[in-house]
C-alpha cells in the first residue's frame, strides 16, 4: 500500500525553525495580545470573567500564568452566551464575540447532539484566510494532495459543521471539492462518486463502515476507486488497530484522521502503520495541549508526557468569537516527546473521551465511548458493533453500569458465554463489572451522523 503525505511538521514554516523555547516565546507574546483584545471587545463576557476571579489581562504573562485562571467558558456557558446575544442584539455569535457582527463573513453551526447548535465556527475574513492557508498546507504539504484530487466530501456533521475549516482549504490546494450533505441519504452520495470519480474520501469512520457495508451488498469492490487516501474527522477509530486494517485493506489507500473541535487546535496523524495521536501542527493557533484540568474537579493537571485530562482552550490568533479558559469537554492523553512514527517534535494527543461521558461507578471514573471501542475491537465479529452505555439518571455518579448491545446474526445461542467475555474485558480494562441487555441486529438506531454512545432513558 503506497505512502502519502510528506512528514509532519508545523505550519507556519518559521515554526520549524525555532526551539521549543522560542516557540514558547513566540506563543505568550501572541497570548498577551489577544488577552488584551478579547478583554477589550468582550465587555459584557470576558471583562466579567476576569473580575469575577480578581484577575487583570496584565496579570497573564506566560502559559504557567495562564493556567492558574479559572474556567471561563464551556460548552454550556457559550449556549447561553448566544442565546443571550440573540435576544439582546439579533445575532448568534455570543457575548464574547470580539469583532462586530457584521464582520463575520462565514459561519457554521455544531451538531446540536448535546442540545440547540453553537455557532463557534464564526469568523473574520482575516479568520478565513489563516484557516485556509493551515488546511490548504496540510492537504498539500502533509497529506500530499493538489491539484488533480477530487475531494468526496461526505461528514457525520452534515457540510454545516465543516465547510468553514476545510473546504476553502481544499481551494488553496487546487483540490475539487465534490460536497454533499450526508442527510440526504446514501444513494445520492454514491450517484455524486459514480459520475465524479473521487481520488480521495473525507468522511468519519461511522459513515466509512456503513458504505462498505453497502458496497459489499450490492457487489461494488471499493479497491476500484483507486482512492489515494482515506481522511475523518469526527469520531475515534482510527486509534484501533483491527478497526484500521480492516479498512485500509478494503479501500486499499491509508486512513489519515483529522482534528479541531470547534475549530481549535487543527491536528492531524502522521501515516505511520501504528497510531502516535493527532500532531497539533498548526502550534501557535490556540493554547490548547498545553493548558488541562481534571475533566472532575477543573483543576490544573500537571502537562508531561502521558499526562491525561481534559483540554482548555485560548486562542491565540482568533478574531470573531475567540475563546478564552474554554473547557472543551475532550479529555485527552498528551504526548510532549518525539513522535515515534515521523520524528514530530510538537504536542501529540489521544483522545480519551468526553467529560460528559464520564461516568463514576462505584467510585471507578469510565469514559463509556472508549469502553464500547474496547468491546467493538475485542469482541469483532460476534456483535454488529452497535452498543450504548444505558443512563437511568442525569447524575454521573451510578452504582451499576448497564450495556445495551446487539448481537450478530447467528450469535444468539452464545449470550451467556459472550456475556462473559464482556464482563472479564470490561473487568480487566476499565475496572467494572457491567449487566448486559442484548437486543438482535438492526434494533439500535443507527445514525448519518456522530453516533451517540449514551442511551438516556430518564
Amino acid at each position: 500500500m503506497r505512502k502519502v503525505g510528506k512528514g509532519i511538521r508545523f505550519y507556519p514554516e518559521t515554526l520549524n525553525w525555532m526551539t521549543d523555547e522560542e516557540r514558547k516565546e513566540h506563543k505568550e507574546k501572541l497570548l498577551r495580545e489577544n488577552i488584551r483584545y478579547m478583554y477589550d471587545n468582550s465587555p459584557e463576557y470576558y471583562q466579567l470573567r476576569f473580575k469575577e476571579c480578581g484577575a487583570e489581562p496584565e496579570d497573564i504573562k506566560t502559559i504557567e500564568d495562564l493556567r492558574e485562571l479559572p474556567i471561563f467558558m464551556d460548552k454550556d456557558r457559550e449556549r447561553i452566551s448566544m442565546e443571550t446575544s440573540l435576544e439582546k442584539y439579533n445575532h448568534p455569535f455570543g457575548l464574547h464575540v470580539c469583532c462586530h457582527p457584521d464582520e463575520v463573513v462565514l459561519t457554521g453551526g455544531t451538531s446540536g447532539t448535546t442540545g440547540h447548535p453553537t455557532y463557534p465556527y464564526s469568523v473574520t475574513m482575516a479568520d478565513h484566510e489563516w484557516i485556509d492557508d493551515a488546511i490548504g498546507f496540510m492537504y498539500s504539504e502533509l497529506w500530499g494532495l493538489g491539484p488533480g484530487d477530487r475531494s468526496w466530501f461526505i461528514f457525520p456533521l452534515g457540510v454545516y459543521a465543516t465547510t468553514v475549516a476545510m473546504m476553502g482549504g481544499l481551494t488553496k490546494a487546487g483540490i475539487l471539492q465534490l460536497p454533499i450533505d450526508i442527510r440526504l441519504g446514501t444513494q445520492p452520495s454514491m450517484d455524486l462518486a459514480k459520475w465524479t470519480k473521487p481520488t480521495f474520501m473525507w468522511t468519519g469512520p461511522t459513515i466509512v463502515q456503513h458504505y462498505l457495508k453497502v458496497w459489499e451488498r450490492e457487489g461494488v469492490d471499493p479497491r476500484d476507486f483507486n482512492f489515494k487516501l482515506l481522511a475523518t474527522t469526527g469520531e475515534k477509530g482510527i486509534d484501533e488497530p483491527e478497526l484500521k486494517k480492516y479498512i485500509e485493506e478494503a479501500l486499499n489507500c491509508r486512513w489519515l484522521d483529522f482534528w479541531s473541535p470547534s475549530q481549535t487546535n487543527p491536528c492531524t496523524t502522521c501515516d505511520s502503520d501504528e497510531y502516535y495521536g493527532l500532531h497539533n501542527f498548526t502550534d501557535d493557533w490556540d493554547i490548547a495541549f498545553e493548558d488541562l484540568v481534571d475533566p472532575e474537579t477543573k483543576e490544573p493537571v500537571e502537562v508531561k508526557n502521558g499526562a491525561v485530562g481534559e483540554i482548555v482552550v485560548t486562542a491565540l490568533r482568533k478574531k470573531a468569537a475567540p475563546y478564552l479558559k474554554y473547557a472543551t469537554g475532550d479529555v485527552v492523553q498528551v504526548f510532549t516527546e518525539e513522535c515515534p512514527g515521523c520524528g514530530f517534535k510538537g504536542y501529540r494527543g489521544k483522545v480519551v473521551g468526553r467529560s460528559d461521558d464520564m461516568l463514576t461507578v462505584k467510585g471507578v471514573n469510565v469514559f463509556a465511548g472508549t469502553l464500547l471501542e474496547t468491546i467493538r475491537t475485542e469482541m469483532g465479529p460476534k456483535l454488529t458493533g452497535h452498543m450504548r452505555v444505558i443512563k437511568e439518571s442525569p447524575s454521573p455518579r451510578i452504582t451499576q453500569l448497564k450495556l445495551w448491545i446487539e448481537w450478530a446474526p447467528g450469535m444468539k445461542d452464545n449470550l451467556d458465554e459472550m456475556t462473559q467475555e464482556i464482563k472479564a474485558l470490561c473487568k480487566a480494562n476499565h475496572r467494572v463489572n457491567p449487566e448486559i441487555e442484548w437486543t438482535e441486529p438492526e434494533t439500535i438506531k443507527r445514525y448519518d451522523r456522530k453516533t451517540p454512545v449514551i442511551e438516556k432513558r430518564y
